[in-house]
């Protein structure tokens, strides 16, 4: 599996949110629903919406029940559909890892969920020998500040 890092959420051309995630000279362009984009973007400018949002809940929920994300992996593409899963830890009182859990889940959720948790983000190679692509795609901007609104809304 190969680390990633979240760059932003940009847009297609097409109005349609992408969401930019690096490993070096790599990265692999997502295009994710508007609402997913906004929840990724809010979390990597550290918004305050002043009420939890659907993402907020799950890591609520989360830590209610004893759960810690270690990691998202973006495991397969498939049909130009990517597929995650989030890896969740349970630990008991004595700080042991009692349950490790994957649960099925959108990559863009997941992403959502890892970028309020500071939980990295995984693809396999062989996602990114599909998908991924030369960082120079995205033109000389890719180290730039985020903007406080994200690209694709108009």
């Amino acid at each position: 599996m190969i680390k990633l890092e979240v760059l932003g959420v940009s847009s297609d051309g097409h109005h349609q949110p992408v969401v930019i995630l690096r490993n070096e000279d790599r990265v692999l362009p997502m295009v994710v629903g508007i609402a997913e984009a906004d929840a990724i973007h809010a979390a990597l400018i550290q918004r305050d919406i002043g009420r939890p949002m659907t993402h907020d809940l799950i890591c609520n929920i989360l830590a209610g029940l004893g759960g810690a994300l270690d990691s998202v992996a973006i495991y397969k593409l498939e049909n130009d559909v990517f597929y995650a899963h989030l890896n969740i830890e349970r630990k008991g009182a004595n700080g042991q890892v009692e349950q490790v859990l994957r649960v099925d889940s959108r990559p863009s959720d997941g992403i959502a969920i890892a970028t309020r948790l500071q939980a990295p983000i995984y693809a396999a190679q062989e996602v990114m020998d599909q998908a991924g692509q030369d960082v120079s795609i995205l033109g000389g901007g890719e180290d730039e500040e985020e903007d406080d609104e994200p690209d694709y809304e108009s």
